[in-house]
Formats: C-alpha cells, sequence, structure tokens
C-alpha cells in the first residue's frame, strides 16, 4: 500500500538525467514539492507529492525514497540538491562580523530555540552576509542521511539572494513570498537592509505591516519595486497593495531557468523557492 500520493507531475520531452541535473525540494504541511533543472538550467521537471515527512527518520527516508523511485528518480545520483527549508526562525550576520561559534547566540537574540532544532548557518557572498535559521532535527537528519550532499537553505535565503539580482542603485526592492507566513526582503538601492517573516490574518494587516515597514526604513511608497510571489494572494490583498504602494508587480520565476512550452499553464510562483 503506497504511503504517498502523486499530486502533479509535468515533465519536458527531455529524459531526465540525473548526474546531470540539479534537484530542489520544499517540505510543505502535506509533503513537498519539488524542481529539476538540467545543467544548460532548462526546467525539466516539477512536481508535488503528499506524503507524511513527521513519522521516524527511517520512515521519513523510505517515502522519501519511494516518491522519487515512482517516478523513475534516483535521489542519489543529482549533481546538486538543494533542500528549502520553511522555517520563518532565522537572523542575518555580516560576514565581516560572524563567529560561527555564535550561531546560537545570534539566533536567540530574535527567536526562540527549541530542543528539536537544528540550527543551520549559510554563507552568501553575493549578500557579504550569513544566515542562521532553526529547522526540525528530525526532518533535516532524515534528508541528510539519506541526501548527504544537499544544502539546506531558508526562503530568507533564496528570496535574498534574487533580490540581489534584481535590485539597482536607482531603486528600492521588496519582495514578498506568501506561504503559511509572508517572508520578506528589503534592498535599498543595492543594499540588502532587511528580512523578516510574519503571520498576518487579514489584507489590512499585511498592508499595515508592509508601510510600517517601508516608513521604518525610511522607504517612499513611491520609491520601491515590490514584488509578489508564492501562494496565491487575494484580489482584496493585491487591490490594498496596489492602492498604498505604486510599483506593484510579480516576481520572475523564470530570471535564472527557461521552461520549455510543457509548462505553460502552470503558475510557477508557487514554485518559486526552488527555480529563483
Amino acid at each position: 500500500m503506497n504511503t504517498f500520493r502523486l499530486e502533479s507531475f509535468t515533465q519536458s520531452d527531455n529524459q531526465i538525467v540525473t548526474n546531470e541535473s540539479n534537484l530542489s525540494i520544499c517540505p510543505t504541511a502535506n509533503g513537498f514539492i519539488f524542481a529539476i533543472i538540467d545543467r544548460n538550467f532548462r526546467l525539466n521537471a516539477l512536481g508535488e507529492f503528499v506524503v507524511d515527512l513527521t513519522g521516524s527518520m527511517t520512515q521519513t527516508m523510505t517515502n522519501l525514497k519511494a516518491c522519487f523511485s515512482s517516478i523513475g528518480v534516483y535521489i542519489f545520483n543529482f549533481n546538486h540538491i538543494r533542500v528549502v527549508c520553511p522555517s520563518e526562525r532565522n537572523t542575518w550576520i555580516p560576514f565581516k562580523l560572524y563567529d560561527n561559534t555564535k550561531d546560537r547566540e545570534y539566533l536567540k537574540t530574535v527567536a526562540p530555540i527549541y530542543s528539536n532544532d537544528k540550527l543551520i548557518s549559510n554563507v552568501s557572498q553575493k549578500m557579504d552576509a550569513v544566515e542562521i535559521f532553526a529547522y526540525s532535527l528530525q526532518l533535516y537528519s532524515a534528508m541528510k542521511i539519506l541526501i548527504p550532499k544537499a544544502q539546506f537553505v531558508s526562503p530568507s535565503f533564496v528570496l535574498g539572494e534574487y533580490a540581489f539580482d534584481v535590485s539597482s542603485f536607482m531603486q528600492n526592492t521588496l519582495i514578498l513570498n506568501k506561504r503559511s507566513v509572508m517572508d520578506f526582503v528589503v534592498f535599498k538601492g543595492n543594499t540588502f537592509t532587511l528580512a523578516n517573516s510574519f503571520d498576518y490574518k487579514t489584507a489590512d494587516d499585511l498592508i499595515y505591516f508592509i508601510l510600517f515597514t517601508l516608513q521604518q526604513l525610511n522607504i517612499n511608497t513611491a520609491e520601491v519595486n515590490l514584488l509578489l510571489t508564492g501562494d496565491d494572494y487575494t484580489a482584496e490583498e493585491i487591490h490594498l497593495l496596489k492602492r498604498y504602494v505604486k510599483h506593484v508587480s510579480y516576481a520572475n520565476p523564470l530570471e535564472n531557468v527557461s521552461a520549455p512550452s510543457e509548462f505553460d499553464g502552470i503558475n510557477l510562483q508557487k514554485y518559486f523557492l526552488l527555480l529563483a
């Protein structure tokens, strides 16, 4: 009896050559989404599995292997694997000030740390900073044993590096990523300024938080490029964002990747963290 369900799967007409491809995985509340990109930065496959990743490490590893085996893919053979860990407990430290013995100290000043947490740090050369974030020790350990060469990053890390790529001296950039919470990153010109995540209930809460943040950073709402991505925004959210912020558009998930016609009609914003 299968312990998983393939919710969606789209593949280009090219065969998946794992040792010449990169795999990105993002766990969700009910399983995970994934993307496979070939060595020419061409999107080869997108999909979603519904599967339990909250059990024992052995069961989690078994479930992950079974999911990929069901589509004829062996998870061990990829050239590079990135796991985007949906964590909102994170902080950034300028690289020149970073001390790798103080990860816990850095994070506990902004977020709680629990006994079942794994602290993960990543250096962003683009942003000249180090991010530290907390993630489930159980899921991290299961994935680390199964795919030891995987890189583990947070949504904040992906958004920050994307914002760096699209920022410029002449404009301010704020990117929002909607999931169970709202992640955001702010650049003033091409200088990384702030990254955080927040929970909200209504569209009014969302616009209040955005306006408050811009005010605190002394950024005029007419002088910021607001980019949206992630889960679908409601009509009310879009209306309020466009009412109060002059430049609002969707982030381009294909900034660094090309997608053949097989992926036309798919909402690629859902897979933004895997493609950026």
